[in-house]
């Protein structure tokens, strides 16, 4: 029986995946003049060398931080302004990294053939109404940001997520060969923020059949490679390049829930990588929702071949030591009189009320409570 009376389905982005694509990436995208967004890592691969000399001419921006600030993606744009000489000739964007280096080219495309700064499209002073093709190429597994209309950006200190119709790309290109080297860490957050999105997507009261079935494949996908992922097993991190993907359409329907609203304040004012700020609360939020989503959430552990909800919470915490996280904030650096807070913040975060059970500040509080 449907739980929902009407629903709609929009993703426009081609993904294309395969080993060794990142080679073809010139024939896939169609352009020949490129500005491309990554980190000093990955322009200092030969891997990534091969590729780009395929196109016409390339010009490379590779200072991209966490939690990309709004300040240093107009410095992006004054850069590239610089290097042109005038107005920007380029046939399109390409972004290559993790989600916040995918998030940057969001911006920039958008940006370059826009007036005014980011600030100004995030506060809803201007709205973009168009960009260059773009093509995002991730190089972890676990943002989702290659198959989404949202950016995620930091604005006065604090993580703001912003949605355009701009930010669907014209191209998801995933090829596994990227995750390959992502160090252990890396694999280990990213996997948590897939495995995040895969819940959230699967229990938002946005929820639908057609993102019910994605998020159910992507959840026992990332269940079943998660802990040889993060070992570095190449198999692995196929099967995670996929996974995190399969989750991004799926919350690109739906949009993520408390989980996500919580996490913003945790990195913004802890410095907490996003996915473990993520899985932080998952646990505890899976118990939390469960009385409102019983016979949903009985499903979802069956079909994961868990026991029931409680197993299921159990093996998130059995992820995170397996990792090397501790689930408790306080060895995050955050002290039980800022509890109020972050629990104030994470309320202000629109996505919250997608929560089964829409929690409360006092809900919050007490979750935040229960894992200090």
């Amino acid at each position: 029986m449907l739980e929902t009376e009407k629903f709609q389905i929009f993703n426009p982005v081609r993904i294309v995946y395969g080993k060794g694509e990142l080679e073809n990436s010139r024939d896939i995208f169609g352009v020949s003049q490129v500005l491309v967004i990554c980190d000093p890592f990955v322009s200092t691969s030969e891997y990534f060398k091969r590729a780009m000399e395929k196109y016409k001419s390339v010009f490379i921006y590779d200072k991209i931080v966490p939690n990309p600030p709004c300040e240093m993606i107009d410095e992006i744009i004054e850069s590239v302004y610089e290097y042109s000489k005038g107005a920007p000739k380029f046939d399109g964007v390409i972004g290559i990294g993790g989600g916040s280096t995918l998030d940057t080219a969001k911006a920039i495309s958008s940006l370059l053939v826009s007036e005014g700064k980011l600030s100004d499209y995030i506060e809803g002073k201007k709205r973009f109404d168009r960009r260059l093709p773009l093509m995002l190429v991730p190089t972890t597994s676990g943002t989702g940001s290659e198959v989404t209309n949202v950016g995620v950006y930091t604005l006065n200190g604090i993580k703001r997520p912003m949605t355009s119709p701009t930010f669907w790309a014209d191209v998801a290109l995933i090829d596994p060969i990227l995750t390959y080297s992502m160090p252990r860490r890396i694999a280990a957050t990213t996997g948590l923020d897939a495995l995040t999105h895969a819940v959230e997507s699967y229990w938002a009261i946005s929820t639908q059949p057609y993102t019910e079935g994605l998020a159910l494949r992507a959840a026992k996908m990332i269940l079943e490679s998660f802990e040889a992922s993060i070992d570095g097993e190449e198999w692995a991190r196929d099967e995670m390049a996929v996974a995190a993907t399969i989750a991004g359409v799926a919350f690109s329907q739906t949009r993520t829930t408390a989980a996500h609203a919580i996490s913003f304040p945790i990195t913004s004012f802890y410095n907490v990588e996003h996915g473990l700020a993520c899985a932080l609360t998952l646990p505890s939020l899976i118990r939390w929702t469960y009385k409102f989503v019983s016979k949903k959430m009985d499903d979802f552990a069956s079909y994961l071949g868990l026991k029931d909800v409680e197993e299921l919470a159990k093996k998130v915490e059995q992820l995170m030591e397996y990792s090397g996280f501790s689930r408790r904030l306080r060895n995050y650096g955050v002290k039980e009189n800022e509890l109020e807070e972050i629990a104030k913040v994470s309320m202000e975060a629109n996505i919250i009320n997608l929560t089964p059970g829409k929690p409360s500040y006092d809900d919050v509080l007490r979750i935040l409570k229960e894992i200090y």
